[in-house]
């Protein structure tokens, strides 16, 4: 079980090597094998799995550090790996021994692709079950070796069910033309009438089989530190990357940027608005951690507001670089600029279902109703 501060000092040796991949993986639409490589070295799945069965299980303020490091290095491992280490964080806390041993035996870190939606189908047979259904956005599927699906029944019954299904038993589209994430790969998955054993399923709503109180919590509140990760990550890398650019750029006979006291004015404010929001996300996030700890999980008003405010700091983090990208002017359109892609995955970042603004009406729902029962 390694700590955050060697988690940390881990990317940041290998900086140079991630961000030299970052516009392959852009070219490629997936990400290329030496980036895969670079996120088996730093065992990037494995920084969510429960600390029994060889993981580092991060509490959630600090994954959110840990992918903002990783994602301003390199945004594609920043966002798969959230992906991988999510899901093989919750296969390793729910799934039985005989699945552990089978996914993380011999020392294996194993890639997963995920969807949590429950978008496909299936039936109880001899064994296991029968699994069928296409899964839409499954980042980092072209190296996944698992994919953790979830289904729902066929029938009365409607129960969920998490199936831990080997990459030769799905087929991946070919369909992930985007503007934004590009390095992702997050094509859609299908399969059909796929035998899933019994020791490679789980019931999402039981509780968990090894690990602390964090895999009792929801899906999104589960989710919703990395994510914020991801968009501090971009954006932090967008602002470097614009002073920089600043110090070097002359705009005809206006001068240099760095010399516009409008451009420092709005570098200046910029920054501590990407810095407040990164402040007031760790804070709850701590919060949640230690409350998670104390009672043993989350109210579900405590995770709609886990939900609420990252999703508030995510738009804001990304709304502040947005008026400091039009400074730097045509070149910044380029492709081959870093800071168009900063400014591309920052706002596909927003996009996410766990940080959208349907968070706010959850959250205020439950003020609402926290303030009826008060009555």
């Amino acid at each position: 079980m390694r700590d955050i501060k060697v988690l940390l000092e881990g990317i940041d040796a290998r900086h140079a090597d991630l961000d030299e991949t970052a516009e392959e993986a852009e070219r490629l639409n997936t990400a290329p094998p030496a980036l895969v490589d670079l996120m088996r070295e730093l065992r990037v799945p494995l920084v969510k799995v429960p600390s029994d069965i060889g993981g580092d299980e991060l509490a959630m303020a600090s994954q959110l550090r840990y992918f903002e490091a990783l994602s301003y290095s390199n945004p594609t491992a920043g966002w798969t790996g959230f992906n991988h280490a999510g899901a093989a964080g919750m296969c390793g806390a729910k799934m039985s021994e005989a699945g552990i041993d089978e996914i993380f035996g011999s020392g294996a870190i194993p890639f997963f692709g995920a969807v949590a939606v429950p978008s496909g189908v299936f039936t109880f047979i001899d064994g296991g079950i029968s699994l069928s259904g296409r899964y839409r956005y499954v980042s980092g599927a072209g190296h996944a070796e698992w994919f953790l699906l979830a289904g729902v029944e066929s029938g009365e019954s409607r129960s969920v069910r998490l199936a831990a299904v080997p990459a030769d038993d799905v087929s991946l589209s070919d369909d992930w033309d985007v503007m934004a994430l590009k390095g992702t790969g997050s094509v859609d998955v299908s399969l059909e009438e796929v035998f899933v054993p019994d020791h490679l399923i789980a019931d999402p709503m039981a509780s968990p089989e090894r690990g602390g109180p964090m895999y009792t919590v929801g899906y999104q509140a589960y989710v919703a530190g990395e994510n914020l990760g991801f968009s501090l990550g971009v954006c932090q890398r967008l602002l470097d990357e614009i002073t920089r650019y600043a110090n070097a750029k002359v705009r005809g006979n206006d001068g240099r940027l760095a010399d516009r006291g409008a451009f420092q004015y709005e570098l200046g404010k910029t920054q501590l608005e990407v810095e407040a929001a990164k402040a007031f996300g760790l804070s709850e996030l701590q919060t949640a951690d230690d409350r998670c700890t104390s009672n043993n999980g989350l109210s579900s008003a405590e995770e709609q507001k886990v939900v609420a405010t990252l999703a508030f700091c995510t738009e804001s983090a990304v709304n502040a670089v947005s008026h400091l990208y039009h400074f730097a002017g045509a070149g910044a359109i380029f492709n081959s600029s870093v800071l168009q892609r900063c400014f591309r995955d920052a706002h596909g970042s927003v996009m996410h279902h766990v940080v959208s603004n349907i968070a706010y009406d959850k959250y205020g729902n439950s003020l609402l109703a926290a303030d009826q029962s008060a009555e």
